[in-house]
């Protein structure tokens, strides 16, 4: 039920992509999950024939046990006539009959592990129980009512379980399997902010900050792109400490910059946090006025809500401003439709050079888009 939902005997299987009716599958995953006591016929009543206006609606629960009944013995699952039982005017799955339910397994290690038990136990329980999470309980059934607070709670302790593991692997320093399980663990829960941060401190933990700074700017474009909103506080410190970590000790120049060296050999523009941004900015702004050279704002806007035209359209403008500006200049992401760019030492025309030659840099398939929804702002920066 974790991830989908199959039913195994042996070689036979049931799963949601057959032609089966959605009511019959739903129904048997409701005596699933409740295998452990008789269903009443008024809940059953109430969860699956409430909209049936049928004047005998106890005439068409019976007829959909039947066709599940039938669903498991056309299906070739032994005893397929005796895995659903009638007693006292309700039902139930049949527990005499061996079956493993997932979810079940998964709550058991996640409350066994929960136990006082010691480090090393319970961190095979966690990594046991995260292992059977495949995915969110019962994901093509999520609009069922009935469906709703359990997916929560399986997702609940999954998250609990991933960050559990994730303490005791960070402090056991076993960092390649806590980034694995965070990979995983995002797959999942890709908008859970406080994975995004063990994720980072994982990578750093290996001295892999460059890939630490482009996970940190995927992730941040998923935000944007998907939900349209920004990092939270947290997650953008977490960022700015990775670009400027605090160094401890009397190290060698070359120690300090050795996990930055593979930024330097990027082509095109640097990409940075939109605080980052803002500090260069007011720096910038704070010496232009003593070098007398020219410093340009560029603002670079489309007006598409987020979503999937809205990520292929700031994709493609992301690559093109990378490609198009010098390796000198900066930009940022401001908002789910805005990106802004810092160019030193050019003229006015230039700037609006840089802005067809980004144009042109851009894939044909989404000029037309963009053209149309493009406001230029040039301003220079100033000390007023």
């Amino acid at each position: 039920m974790l991830g989908g939902f199959v039913v195994v005997s042996g070689e036979n299987r049931i799963t949601e992509h057959m032609k089966s009716s959605s009511k019959i599958l739903k129904l048997l995953q409701y005596l699933i999950i409740h295998r452990h006591r008789f269903v009443s016929r008024g809940e059953l009543l109430e969860v699956f024939c409430d909209g049936d206006r049928t004047s005998n609606p106890d005439s068409s629960l019976r007829m959909l046990v039947s066709r599940v009944r039938t669903t498991l013995a056309n299906n070739g699952l032994p005893c397929a006539g005796e895995m659903i039982l009638f007693k006292n005017g309700g039902y139930s799955w049949n527990n005499t009959v061996s079956c493993d339910v997932d979810a079940e397994e998964f709550e058991a290690l996640c409350k066994k592990a929960a136990l006082n038990v010691g480090d090393d136990e319970r961190l095979e329980l966690l990594l046991q129980a995260v292992k059977l999470y495949k995915g969110d309980f019962l994901p093509n059934s999520a609009d069922e009512m009935w469906v709703i607070p359990l997916a929560r709670w399986y997702s609940s302790m999954f998250l609990d379980c991933v960050r559990g593991a994730l303490e005791l692997l960070t402090k056991k320093e076993r960092h390649s399997e806590a980034e694995e399980l965070c990979v995983k663990a995002l797959r999942i829960a890709p908008f859970d902010e406080e994975l995004l941060g063990y994720h980072l401190r994982v990578l750093v933990a290996q001295g892999r900050n460059a890939d630490a700074l482009a996970t940190y700017k995927k992730m941040e474009d998923m935000f944007y792109d998907t939900i349209g909103v920004r990092f939270s506080d947290n997650l953008r410190s977490l960022y700015s400490q990775i670009q400027h970590p605090v160094i401890e000790g009397n190290l060698q120049l070359e120690t300090v910059l050795k996990s930055y060296l593979d930024d330097a050999d990027v082509p095109g523009a640097f990409y940075c946090d939109f605080s980052v941004f803002v500090a260069l900015y007011t720096i910038e702004s704070r010496s232009v006025a003593r070098s007398g050279r020219d410093v340009f704002i560029v603002r670079i806007d489309t007006r598409h809500e987020p979503g999937a035209k809205s990520r292929g359209v700031m994709k493609q403008l992301g690559e093109a401003i990378t490609a198009s500006l010098r390796m000198g200049d900066l930009y940022t992401r401001a908002s789910p439709s805005q990106y802004l760019l810092m160019l030193r030492n050019l003229a006015y025309g230039d700037c609006e050079n840089l802005i067809v030659r980004i144009m042109h840099a851009l894939d044909s398939k989404h000029l037309p888009e963009i053209i149309g929804t493009f406001i230029k702002a040039i301003a220079p920066v100033s000390s007023s």
